[in-house]
């Protein structure tokens, strides 16, 4: 084997081969739990309503094959890379998933399915889970940070790009692999990397299939490495290497710098709304608003909101929503709800909702406008000036840098658990969220199991959920 310079994927093995829960700081622990909470919650949501789920689920139960690891939420059974793709496309079907914005991306959804599927097969301890989950995030992120926004300007998707090194990361710990294994892993997750931003133009429900395919990648990768495949150690900066084929320029510290010291899952935020990011900060302002009004959204004459250029090219196009899909990504309707309801949750998009002509002229009253300055300043902030003017002229404005859930506006525990608790209780019982909580946030985590998790699951979900929504084309 010719020896090669430590090239980006070399050192990251090394570094992550040698890495275990000891060398994991306490704060990093208890964020790695509560990402976890956030994503079995929001996949607990996506199994019954995620428009693509039915679909995905009745494909790979149809194709079958070794029953390695359960499918929370359908008390099936699946290869362990079809379980991680399932569970991550679910994951993904709701717009509730944390993420990271600098990164541009969602990691739960990509690294967390694959540590749960090779953990459950080969029968790790929550606490291997959890460390699986700190570096496959850390890995993902930093990948994702050096990249942007010059890969997102190209029109990538970076959590499907991306998320294939975390599942990568995260499935090499959990098998237990070398230094050199570690890397191969990495590269050859690193050559099944895909992912396009199109698909927020025309049918965005299908947009989990690249977290799905990011996941499924990681345990391809981990199995192919263990039965002996090799892959490009230069995998990154190589003649024909991922990074020239991916952006214009990388950062190289946002890669490799302070490895060890800055833990990327410190730096993800987490959403309290069913949509996608770029909305947050306006509804945060129409809320807060909202307060001040009247009541009488008829009075409203203006919506007016400044904000960054990749919020108008992503959320601003859609104004009226034709379907549920839609209005994960339609700003305008987002407000308009906001400012009737004083918040925005999975329910109010139901048909009902959609077809309201009160809403819908709401929605057409919002104008989004650049702002210079914001958009001078992204990603370091993501804000929006939100101003609403009155049939008699008098006006509100408001103004924010970030919106909730972001690392410098942290969810408090009470926060992230009211979230958990609101998005499944209209799904549950009303003891789910509080036993969910307990055992992945509460319990001694010497003594927690994953299992745990999965017959809790099994418990309260019906064993056809997802399916039964079913029909085929035609």
């Amino acid at each position: 084997m010719k020896l090669l310079p430590h090239t980006f994927a070399s050192l990251m093995g090394d570094f992550y081969a040698s890495t275990d829960f000891k060398s994991l700081p306490k704060i990093v622990v208890l964020k790695a739990r509560r990402v976890l909470v956030d994503f079995l919650a929001t996949m607990a949501v996506g199994i019954k309503i995620g428009p693509i789920v039915p679909i995905f689920n009745h494909y790979f139960i149809k194709t079958g094959g070794i029953e390695e690891s359960n499918i929370l939420g359908t008390s099936k059974k699946l290869p362990a890379a079809n379980a991680a793709f399932c569970m991550a496309a679910i994951g993904h079907s709701v717009e509730l998933d944390d993420g990271h914005r600098f990164g541009t991306c969602h990691p739960a959804v990509a690294v967390i399915p694959a540590a749960l599927s090779i953990g459950e097969r080969n029968q790790k301890s929550f606490k291997e889970i959890i460390t699986a989950i700190v570096k496959g995030y850390d890995m993902m992120l930093r990948v994702a940070r050096s990249i942007n926004p010059s890969h997102l300007n190209r029109g990538f998707h970076t959590t499907g790009t991306t998320g294939v090194f975390g599942s990568a990361i995260a499935c090499a710990h959990l098998l237990a692999m070398n230094n050199l294994d570690t890397t191969y892993c990495l590269s050859l997750a690193g050559l099944q990397s895909c992912g396009l931003q199109e698909m927020l133009h025309d049918h965005p429900s299908i947009k989990p299939i690249q977290a799905g395919k990011a996941a499924n990648a990681g345990v391809i990768a981990g199995d192919l490495v263990m039965l002996g495949a090799k892959s490009p150690r230069t995998l990154f900066e190589g003649k024909h290497g991922w990074l020239k084929a991916m952006c214009d320029q990388y950062s190289e510290e946002a890669l490799i710098g302070e490895l060890g010291q800055r833990w990327e899952i410190l730096h993800t935020y987490t959403k309290l709304y069913p949509t996608c990011r770029h909305c947050h900060p306006a509804i945060d302002l129409a809320i807060d608003i909202r307060r001040q009004l009247n009541g009488d959204l008829n009075e409203i004459r203006a919506v007016n909101v400044k904000t960054y250029s990749v919020a108008i090219s992503e959320v601003a196009d859609i104004v009226v929503p034709r379907n549920f899909e839609e209005a994960l990504f339609s700003m305008p309707f987002a407000l308009a709800i906001a400012l009737r309801e004083g918040d925005v949750g999975l329910h109010h998009f139901s048909p009902t909702n959609l077809r309201d002509e009160s809403l819908i002229r709401l929605a057409k009253k919002v104008h989004t406008s650049l702002d210079k300055e914001m958009d001078s300043n992204y990603p370091l902030h993501r804000g929006a000036i939100l101003q609403i003017i009155l049939n008699n002229g008098k006006s509100f404005e408001k103004q924010t840098q970030l919106p909730k859930g972001e690392p410098e506006l942290p969810l408090t525990d009470n926060e992230l658990f009211g979230k958990v608790n609101r998005i499944t209780s209209p799904f549950y019982q009303d003891d789910f969220s509080m036993r969910l909580w307990q055992i992945v946030v509460d319990s001694d985590i010497d003594q927690v199991q994953y299992a745990e998790i999965i017959e809790l699951f099994k418990e309260v979900i019906n064993e056809n959920e997802g399916f039964d929504r079913f029909s085929p084309h035609g």
